[in-house]
């Protein structure tokens, strides 16, 4: 008896809550530390958390979402990793958009 193919479950894509912002990989610093180009228009430092370290590898031009620091503006922190489907997918449902992440990606 065959066996049925099962459609792979659509996961829902992570949007940006409150506090936190779609950025572009700009530069690698090292020592968990990356330079972001956000959507607000501003640059940060962000680092990348321990949960994150092995398991999510992160190079320039990746679309991130960045939670900045209350405390300092300017420096956040990394919660997630876009995939390009995942990308496409914001894009369509309009939380940003294909030409706001060209610009940033430069």
């Amino acid at each position: 008896m065959p066996k049925k193919e099962q459609p792979t479950p659509v996961r829902e894509v992570v949007k940006p809550s409150e506090g936190e912002v779609i950025c572009v990989v700009k530069k690698m610093l090292g020592a968990e530390h990356i330079v972001v180009l956000c959507v607000d228009g501003k640059q940060r430092t962000a680092r990348i958390p321990g949960r994150m370290r092995k398991k999510v590898w992160i190079r320039e031009g990746d679309v991130v979402l960045v939670a900045p620091w209350d405390f300092q503006s300017d420096k956040g922190d990394i919660t997630y990793r876009y995939m390009n489907d995942e990308l496409k997918r914001l894009i369509e449902e309009k939380v940003v958009t294909r030409d706001i992440i060209d610009q940033l990606r430069g």
